[in-house]
């Protein structure tokens, strides 16, 4: 065939396993976020009698968004002390950020509480 690349099916497949593996590995590590989000959560419940709610918030907890190998867990505050927060989140083997979600923006607490999952 003059002039046109033959389609290499072994190439194509090799790439569509690769993706595979790697979305797999995607899904396994956002699980593993969240359930660590979740752990973290009780924990930091159990250890401040003023904490109100824990909101999981961002890749790791809503749908549809990817989560790469350098994604954080971000989780929202209310009430609580959230130095004590911060201190307790570092022993993590995830990157953890964490906000007071009393003192954000009231648009970006709304959609914190639409959006979130309550932990």
């Amino acid at each position: 065939m003059s002039g046109v690349d033959r389609f290499d099916v072994a190439a194509a497949a090799a790439a569509i396993n690769r993706e595979n593996r790697r979305e797999a590995l995607s899904a396994e590590r956002k699980n593993r976020a969240r359930a660590e989000g979740a752990r973290l959560a009780k924990l930091l419940k159990e250890r401040d009698p003023r904490l109100v709610r824990v909101w999981g918030f961002g890749s790791a907890f809503e749908e549809g968004r990817p989560f790469h190998a350098s994604s954080d867990i971000d989780l929202a505050i209310e009430g609580g002390d959230l130095l004590l927060a911060l201190s307790m989140v570092g022993t993590s083997e995830f990157r953890v950020d964490v906000v007071d979600l009393t003192r954000q923006e009231d648009q970006f607490a709304k959609t914190v509480r639409e959006k979130g999952t309550l932990l």
